[in-house]
């Protein structure tokens, strides 16, 4: 008596694995050619702030090193 759908409702197919790969990859496409694509300029200060901060976050992360090296340093436990 175990049934997994509720008794009087059809119980639906679902489509096949191909069937739905398909769909999958129109659908993306179809996102895909409604999406804003920037143009060379903004690509170009777009990837010139992601450097920018890439750099800062590197020399942030150097700084709290060699600061907490030469803390360490004082104590004497290095």
């Amino acid at each position: 008596m175990a049934s997994s759908s509720v008794a009087g409702e059809p119980k639906q197919s679902r489509p096949g694995f191909f069937k739905r790969s398909v769909q999958f990859f129109k659908d993306a496409w179809g996102e895909l050619k409604r999406v804003r694509w920037p143009n060379r300029k903004e690509l170009t200060s777009y990837t010139m702030v992601v450097m920018g901060t890439c750099i800062f976050i590197i020399l942030l992360i150097f700084g709290f090193d060699l600061g907490i090296s030469y803390v360490l340093e004082l104590i004497g436990l290095r």
